[in-house]
């Protein structure tokens, strides 16, 4: 089971990633996308690491491009040039308590174990350079 999720995680981010590499290959500007930072916690304390990934909404006829942050120590920041357009986005959030752990052939994963299963929620973004906290609901 724990192969299997593992499987899915990775495959649902390495197409993730794709569908952004895709999205916003206009003429280059940047100047109408904006940097998204933030806090993002979970059970009240900061989410120790993890990444955030805005998906345009698609059903609220957001075309813009997406964007991925790492999240460290509870804080986030986009990239002003891989960042959002504004608008209905669907943020996905996958966190992880940051000790290291082995990960196969002697490498480690800095992430660490997850702490939750990728958590969903729709915010609308403004036109602008914006903070944007979240709280991360505890799950059963």
């Amino acid at each position: 089971m724990k192969r299997l999720s593992a499987f899915l995680f990775h495959r649902r981010w390495a197409l993730a990633f794709a569908v952004l590499l895709t999205s916003g290959c206009g003429d280059g500007k940047t100047s109408d996308t904006y940097s998204v930072s933030g806090n993002i916690t979970y059970d009240g304390k900061p989410l120790p690491r993890g990444n955030i990934m805005f998906s345009p909404d698609a059903s609220a006829n957001n075309k813009g491009p997406g964007a991925i942050a790492e999240i460290k120590d509870g804080k986030y920041q986009t990239l002003p040039e891989k960042g959002v357009t504004g608008g209905s986005y669907v943020l996905t959030i996958n966190g992880y308590d940051g000790v290291p752990i082995p990960s196969g052939e002697g490498g480690m994963n800095e992430m660490g174990k997850p702490l939750f299963q990728s958590y969903d929620t729709k915010v609308d973004l403004p036109k602008e350079d914006t903070q944007h906290d979240i709280e991360v609901p505890k799950q059963k």
